[in-house]
């Protein structure tokens, strides 16, 4: 089926799996690997935030509004000229600029519909009634040998196979999943769910870094994991990994966009585990506070402590502290921490920050 076919109207949960990704300047489509891509968009080679913020647009009309790809591709040229995108893979050529679109508008459209689709999968409701995933093998044209031995395998939704084999399982690849019901299992002429074939893994070797780790048989580098299934907190480690490797003006709107984020609402209600960034330091504050990471963190049990002592707090007034911390001059308290005074909605708060080997992290009181 063609890709227009399957995305021709708005897919609530794929707009939605997009949406919340961060705009990331990459130099290589694997600077971030597996389940990090289901929290950043990225585009090989496009570096400035600029850049891959239009381009992320582009691509979320494409999903909310059915856009073909070649209104992609006039997009597409609009944005390059407009930022004055220069040596992209592909350019100087009619070919080489269809391949490269086509690249981009496809991927994209198959992991997000991927991940709306495993959004629904696994709605409580929906596993209650149909527990099964049957794979289906989709592609008349170069099939993958490997894909089309798992047509038709049918497993428990939360069988370990499809951490590794939920499709796309490539670039190119139009396998998906499906779930079935015990119903659906009798009509297939299954008694039961199959047993999962053995897992069967190839040596793979990164060219440009020169690192090694074992992929699952017939299915590409990066594409080994569940599209949509990351858990947040581990996004967050991501983003935040990621974080200290870009500008500091750029990591500063990704933290915006995070703090703005319905996600952090989640971690905010204490629905999540894990950490939050919520500001980034500039270099003249890391000179003076020692650390190697700008980003400054407060963690779940910080922001529960918070929310107990302090009922009128709320999630907007952490969007205040990157502006509050920007001028901030931080001294050493009596415990060796390093302290500030900030203001917020007309409060001033204790910020002190504890520099770990992990990074740094933040509390805060009334003062």
């Amino acid at each position: 089926m063609a890709v227009k076919g399957v995305f021709g109207q708005k897919f609530n949960q794929q707009s939605d799996y997009f949406k919340q990704k961060l705009a990331i300047p990459s130099e290589r489509w694997d600077d971030i690997s597996r389940e990090q891509h289901d929290h950043g968009f990225i585009v090989a080679g496009a570096m400035k935030a600029d850049l891959v913020n239009d381009l992320k647009k582009a691509m979320q009309s494409v999903i909310d509004e059915g856009k073909s790809i070649q209104w992609f591709r006039q997009n597409f040229d609009q944005v390059v000229e407009k930022q004055g995108w220069k040596g992209w893979t592909g350019e100087g050529s009619k070919a080489g600029k269809a391949w490269r679109t086509e690249v981009i508008y496809t991927q994209n459209l198959k992991s997000s519909h991927a991940a709306g689709r495993y959004a629904q999968l696994t709605d409580p409701d929906v596993l209650a009634e149909r527990p099964y995933w049957r794979y289906l093998h989709r592609s008349v044209i170069n099939p993958r040998e490997e894909h089309a031995k798992w047509h038709n395998l049918v497993l428990p939704a939360d069988d370990p196979f499809w951490d590794e084999h939920y499709p796309p399982n490539g670039f190119g690849c139009n396998c998906i999943v499906e779930s079935c019901s015990e119903r659906d299992l009798k009509k297939l002429g299954k008694t039961g769910p199959d047993t999962a074939p053995a897992r069967k893994t190839q040596l793979y070797t990164d060219t440009n870094t020169g690192e090694q780790r074992l992929v699952p048989e017939g299915v590409m580098p990066g594409f080994d994991y569940t599209p949509g299934k990351s858990a947040t907190q581990n996004a967050l480690a991501a983003n935040k990994q990621k974080l200290n490797t870009l500008d500091s003006a750029i990591a500063r709107k990704n933290v915006e966009k995070l703090i703005n984020s319905d996600v952090f609402l989640s971690f905010y209600n204490g629905r999540l585990k894990g950490e939050w960034p919520v500001a980034v330091m500039n270099s003249k504050q890391m000179v003076e506070m020692a650390v190697k990471s700008p980003v400054l963190t407060l963690s779940r049990q910080s922001i529960m402590k918070l929310r107990t002592q302090y009922p009128d707090l709320s999630p907007s007034d952490f969007r205040q502290l990157q502006t509050q911390l920007d001028n901030a001059q931080w001294q050493q308290n009596s415990q060796g921490e390093r302290q500030t005074v900030v203001n917020i909605s007309g409060k001033s708060w204790n910020v002190r920050a504890k520099p770990t080997a992990s990074g740094t992290y933040i509390e805060m009181d009334q003062a």
